[in-house]
């Protein structure tokens, strides 16, 4: 039997089992059948003239639910198709879809095999499993209904966006215990890409940096995270971040006297400090510029200082 496949990842796209391409569906039909689709029941005419046209009269609302509804229609069922395929009214007149039909739905499916596997301990996950998530993020596109901004739209899509970095952060998790750190700091990286305020996944990106021997990346993370925090939020990163930075320095201070007792050199163990210290300094500065170069601009173009700039002032 021919399956409708609808993907609502990314913008929303149904290809019929009778075309050879998505169907050019009006932006109202898109957005009442995503609707239907991501809530799962019938829902009442009413409900529906409020989601959709509540600022209109009640007589305008209905009349452009019944066109929405008579388009959607007419392009899921063509005349070769039965009526009531895909689209089901119930006793009361109320809307929805036919979930004994033969369909792929991406957001479905991405639900039905993700949310198990994030509910179970991370001891218990096998090596099959883990592919198994990887597999399903790949459904993930892009983020749920690109495009539409109506309150509902935008709470499944932070919802379904919550989850997909769930994944990342269980894939993160699973591959730094495994230590197998290149792809652990690729997810890491891709979190912070969606996320970039998420300060455990900062911390957990460091520890990632220090394990695999890379301590300068370690000391740059920290440092994207606490100007970042401060621009963004006004705040100073959390303890346990602040006392994550300072165990790194340790270890690095730790490693040059190690190396400088290996080598019974004085000498080796001061130019490795001083290095580990200009590396640092150039990070520093590094930051510091970037803030300089983004504050001169916005004065040039007239704009206020970025929040926190505490640059000089004339007397």
């Amino acid at each position: 039997m021919e399956t409708l496949q609808i993907t609502l990842f990314g913008h929303v796209s149904v290809v019929h089992p009778h075309a050879n391409e998505p169907l050019k569906l009006p932006r109202s039909a898109q957005a009442l059948l995503a609707y239907l689709l991501l809530h799962q029941h019938l829902a009442p005419r009413d409900v529906l003239m409020d989601v959709f046209w509540v600022n209109h009269p009640p007589d305008r609302a209905r009349s452009s639910l019944t066109t929405a509804l008579w388009r959607l229609r007419h392009l899921l069922e063509p005349d070769d198709v039965t009526p009531g395929t895909y689209l089901v009214t119930g006793s009361m007149g109320e809307v929805g879809f036919n979930w004994a039909s033969n369909h792929f739905l991406d957001t479905k499916f991405f639900e039905q095999h993700i949310c198990p596997l994030l509910r179970r301990p991370m001891a218990e996950l096998c090596d099959h499993e883990i592919e198994q998530i990887e597999q399903v993020l790949t459904l993930y596109r892009g983020e749920l209904l690109e495009g539409m901004y109506d309150d509902w739209a935008l709470r499944e899509r932070e919802r379904f966006r919550s989850l997909y970095l769930n994944c990342l952060t269980r894939l993160m998790e699973f591959y730094a215990d495994r230590k197998e750190f290149e792809r652990g700091i690729a997810l890491a990286c891709e979190i912070l890409r969606r996320d970039p305020m998420r300060e455990e996944i900062h911390r957990a990106l460091m520890r990632l940096y220090l394990d695999s021997g890379q301590r300068t990346l370690a000391l740059s993370q920290y440092i994207q995270c606490r100007d970042l925090l401060s621009q963004e939020l006004g705040v100073l990163p959390l303890p346990e971040t602040i006392a994550l930075y300072q165990q790194i320095l340790a270890s690095s201070q730790a490693n040059v006297q190690r190396i400088a007792g290996q080598s019974n050199g004085p000498e080796i163990a001061q130019l490795l400090d001083e290095l580990h210290l200009v590396r640092h300094s150039l990070i520093e500065a590094a930051r510091a510029l970037e803030r300089i170069n983004q504050t001169v601009s916005s004065l040039m173009n007239g704009d206020e200082a970025p929040p926190g700039y505490a640059g000089r002032r004339g007397r």
